[in-house]
């Protein structure tokens, strides 16, 4: 089984550069639920999170004591690869702030309009 995975690129609680694991996405289709090293070391059980907060979205083998929290998985690679492609298309141009919001830490897009993007494209049969 496959799932995906993340770096983190800014965060208050995970550490900067994490491998994080996208376990699922309650409904709130902008942020996922976590898994990844904090900031002081030990491990994040769950972690709501900002999908503009990560980066390098990828496929990766799912291993045995994880399972039972990762919802998000695919039998083989090639699905789950492609469903981290379009993560990664869909939030790697979304402007973000810092924690407070007074510093932007990456210009671009709105939220809005990177979904209004993803709108236009055809929906993948696989989902």
């Amino acid at each position: 089984m496959y799932a995906i995975v993340a770096n983190v690129k800014s965060d208050r609680i995970l550490r900067t550069g994490a491998k994080v694991w996208i376990l699922r996405c309650n409904g709130d289709a902008e942020c996922p639920v976590v898994s990844g090293l904090s900031k002081g070391g030990g491990m994040v059980t769950q972690k709501y999170t900002h999908y503009k907060r990560l980066t390098n979205f990828r496929a990766a083998w799912v291993p045995l004591h994880l399972r039972e929290r990762v919802v998000w998985m695919w039998p083989d690679k090639a699905r789950a690869q492609a469903v981290a492609d379009g993560l990664g298309a869909l939030w790697c141009g979304v402007r973000y702030f810092n924690r407070d919001g007074s510093t932007m830490l990456r210009d671009g897009i709105t939220v809005t309009q990177a979904f209004d993007a993803i709108l236009l494209q055809p929906i993948p049969t696989f989902l």
